[in-house]
C-alpha cells in the first residue's frame, strides 16, 4: 500500500491509503523524486475537482509537475529499462488532471509510455526537482508557440506566479527581450527581475496602462488608446487585468489565457473587432515537443532557474507544503520530494 493525495470534494484533500500500482501492457511505474505543486492542483482542491464537474463521483488524484526513475515496466516496453531517471509529460491519461494517475505519490503508473512523448530520459547532471519544471515550463512555452512570438516582440505578463515566472524563462530561451510583467506581491516581481523581466511592475504602485505606454509606446486609435506591446499573456486569472489588457490592445495584438478562470468575464467584442485582436486559450495539450524543448534548455544550463523553486518540503509535509504554495507572499514554485528508499 502507499499514500495518493487525492481531493473528495471542496476543500477537502487527503492522503489515501491505495494499493501500489502494477505495470500492465504499455506502462511503466515511476518512483517520483520530485513533484511540483501547481495552481491548478490548488484549484482543484479549492472546487472540489475539475471545474464543471461536481460533485465528483470518485475521488481525484492529483499531481502532474514530476520526475523520477523507472521501476519496472510492463511487457512490450523494449528500449525503456528500469533505473532510467525520466521527466514525464502528464498529457496522455490526464495524470493529475482527471484521469485515475496522479504524481502526488511515491510511485505512479504512467500509461502510453513512449521516449520522447510520454517519458524524457535525463541526463545525470540534471536534478530530479529541475527536471519537474519541465511541466510548467513548457506550459508556457506552449502559449508562446500558439501566439507564434517571435524575437523582437514586446511581450506583457499578467501574474508572475509560477507559470507567469516560467513564461519569462521560455520567452527568454526564444530570444525575447523585451518583457514586462505584472503583479502584486513584490517578492513574485523580484523573481522575475532574476529571470530576465526588463519591467516587473506591482499594479498596487501604478497602472499596468501607464506602465507600458511608458515603455512599449502606444496612440490612439477610433478615439481610444493603445499601448505597443504586440502580445498578452494572461497567467493571473484576474478578471480586472484582462479587462484593462483587452481595452488596450493594440491592432493585431495577441492575447493567450493559460490561466484558470472560475467565472465568465465580460469583453468589450466590438474592440476585437475592430482592432483585430487574435485571443487565444492554451491548456497545453499535445505539447511533446515543446515539453523536450524545455527539459533541454534545462539540460543545456541556458538560464539560471534556481528563484523559479522556492521550497522543497518531503512528502511527509504534505499539508505544510499546500499552505505554503497558497501564499503567494511566501512562495513560487513549491516541490514535493520524496525520501530515497529502496523500491
Amino acid at each position: 500500500m502507499m499514500q495518493l493525495a487525492r481531493v473528495h470534494g471542496p476543500g477537502d484533500v487527503r492522503l489515501d491509503e491505495v494499493a501500489m500500482p502494477e505495470a500492465r501492457p504499455g506502462e511503466v511505474i515511476v518512483k517520483v523524486a520530485a513533484c511540483g505543486i501547481c495552481g491548478s492542483d490548488l484549484s482543484y482542491i479549492a472546487q472540489g475537482g475539475l471545474g464543471g464537474v461536481e460533485p465528483l463521483e470518485n475521488p481525484l488524484p492529483i499531481g502532474h509537475e514530476f520526475s523520477g526513475t523507472v521501476v519496472a515496466a510492463g511487457p512490450g516496453m523494449g528500449g525503456i529499462a528500469t533505473g532510467m531517471r525520466v521527466a514525464v509529460n502528464p498529457d496522455h491519461a490526464f495524470i493529475g488532471g482527471g484521469g485515475p494517475d496522479g504524481a502526488m505519490a511515491p510511485f505512479i503508473r504512467v500509461s502510453g509510455a513512449r521516449i520522447g512523448e510520454t517519458l524524457f530520459p535525463l541526463p545525470d547532471h540534471v536534478g530530479f526537482a529541475e527536471a519537474a519544471l519541465a511541466e510548467p515550463l513548457s506550459v508556457g512555452l506552449h502559449a508562446l508557440k500558439l501566439m507564434k512570438v517571435q524575437p523582437q516582440d514586446k511581450v506583457a505578463i499578467l501574474g508572475a506566479g509560477p507559470i507567469g515566472l516560467c513564461t519569462i524563462a521560455m520567452l527568454r530561451h526564444l530570444g525575447v527581450t523585451d518583457i514586462a510583467i505584472f503583479d502584486r506581491v513584490e517578492s513574485r516581481l523580484d523573481r522575475a527581475r532574476a529571470l530576465g523581466a526588463t519591467l516587473a511592475c506591482n499594479v498596487t504602485a501604478g497602472t499596468m496602462t501607464d506602465a507600458l505606454a511608458r515603455v512599449h509606446g502606444g496612440g490612439d486609435r477610433f478615439g481610444a488608446p493603445y499601448v505597443g506591446t504586440d502580445v498578452f499573456i494572461d497567467a493571473a486569472g484576474a478578471p480586472a487585468a484582462l479587462t484593462e489588457a483587452f481595452g488596450i490592445a493594440k491592432y493585431r495584438a495577441r492575447i493567450a489565457i493559460v490561466a484558470l478562470y472560475k467565472k465568465p468575464v465580460t469583453l468589450d467584442l466590438w474592440r476585437m473587432m475592430a482592432n483585430e485582436i487574435t485571443m487565444s486559450g492554451s491548456i497545453a495539450m499535445d505539447r511533446a515537443a515543446e515539453f523536450g524543448e524545455a527539459l533541454a534548455m534545462i539540460a543545456a544550463g541556458e538560464q539560471d532557474l534556481a528563484s523559479l523553486i522556492s521550497h522543497q518540503y518531503d512528502f511527509s509535509d504534505f499539508h505544510t507544503a499546500l499552505s505554503t504554495a497558497a501564499d503567494p507572499d511566501r512562495s513560487a514554485k513549491v516541490m514535493l520530494t520524496f525520501a530515497e528508499e529502496p523500491a
